[in-house]
């Protein structure tokens, strides 16, 4: 059945009851904090539109209403999404795949799965825009007129440039302590201890990029009078109020907005991942190495960048002379 195109049909609202009832603790699968909570988020936002009353709802209720839900409740949320809501098709996919990862779990515990037979919605092909809105030149450019004027300043360089030579996800680099800086024979590693999938990842650090760290942790030592040890255990990049606080995402998403204004470019954290596996596309990387250096779980989330590889490649011949 097509969920989207139903012609004059009304959808009615379905009217359910909340009742509570034990909380059972399905979701410790979900190892990243991040993921779970914007999980949660759609979660409450969907079961809050099919049961009255509004409001947050209660950890004990949670499990209890999202068994009650079926088939036709998902299906009647997508319509009034796409067609009420008039939300794009990706952001209401990431919203099916929440629901659907997270009915997975309850499903494992003998409950019916009402996402199970829902489909994704269909798309254009990967939005290329997306993934190729920042160069490594536009990153070069950027830095050219990002002016230095005090420690935060400084602070925000170092993001960039570390953002750029690890292809750290937004979380992987606010969590980053200089503890978490290893020192291998000749060779700096950094050490992810919380990376989407829960496993502990090895990154290695471009030499550019760790000769900048150590003059700027130099720097905050300096700033803050801090000894060896406690350096050791400081956040990186840390937000107001001393090295032991990190960073929020809201402000270094912040940042990264103000950043790409100075080129009039409107760009997140996440648009830096792809300019780094996009150059390294480029420059020769194979799909493995791609894959290993960002993190990814298998090759498929990696092959958008050979895609982009193959486009890129096809605007370099707008730059050759029309011959007579």
């Amino acid at each position: 059945m097509d969920i989207i195109n139903r012609g004059s049909t009304e959808l009615a609202r379905r009217k359910k009851r909340k009742r509570s009832g034990e909380h059972k603790n399905l979701f410790s699968i979900y190892k990243s904090e991040k993921t779970l909570k914007d999980y949660m988020f759609y979660l409450n936002k969907f079961l809050n539109y099919t049961y009255e009353g509004g409001g947050p709802i209660k950890g004990e209720e949670i499990v209890q209403l999202m068994t009650e839900i079926t088939k036709e409740d998902v299906e009647d949320y997508i319509y009034h999404l796409v067609e009420e809501k008039e939300m794009k098709k990706t952001s209401v996919n990431k919203i099916i795949s929440a629901l659907k990862s997270l009915y997975k779990e309850v499903e494992k515990h003998g409950h019916e799965n009402p996402t199970k037979f829902i489909p994704l919605l269909k798309t254009t092909r990967h939005n290329f825009d997306n993934v190729l809105k920042i160069s490594a030149s536009d990153i070069q450019e950027i830095l050219d007129k990002y002016d230095v004027v005090d420690d935060k300043s400084y602070r925000n360089r170092m993001i960039l440039y570390t953002l750029f030579y690890t292809g750290m996800r937004s979380q992987e680099l606010l969590d980053m302590k200089y503890s978490n800086i290893i020192k291998r024979e000749n060779e700096y590693v950094v050490k992810i201890e919380k990376t989407k999938s829960g496993r502990e990842q090895y990154k290695p650090l471009h030499n550019a990029c760790m000769d900048k760290l150590k003059t700027y942790r130099k720097y905050m030592e300096n700033l803050y009078s801090m000894n060896e040890d406690e350096m050791e255990d400081s956040y990186v990049f840390a937000g107001t109020g001393g090295t032991d606080k990190k960073l929020s995402y809201s402000a270094l998403y912040n940042i990264v907005q103000d950043m790409g204004k100075l080129i009039d470019k409107d760009i997140s954290p996440h648009n830096i991942r792809h300019a780094v596996a996009t150059e390294l596309s480029l420059n020769g990387a194979d799909l493995v190495e791609i894959r290993d250096f960002l993190g990814h779980a298998d090759t498929k989330v990696t092959e958008i960048y050979i895609n982009a590889k193959s486009i890129l490649e096809k605007r370099a011949l707008e730059k050759l002379p029309e011959l007579r």
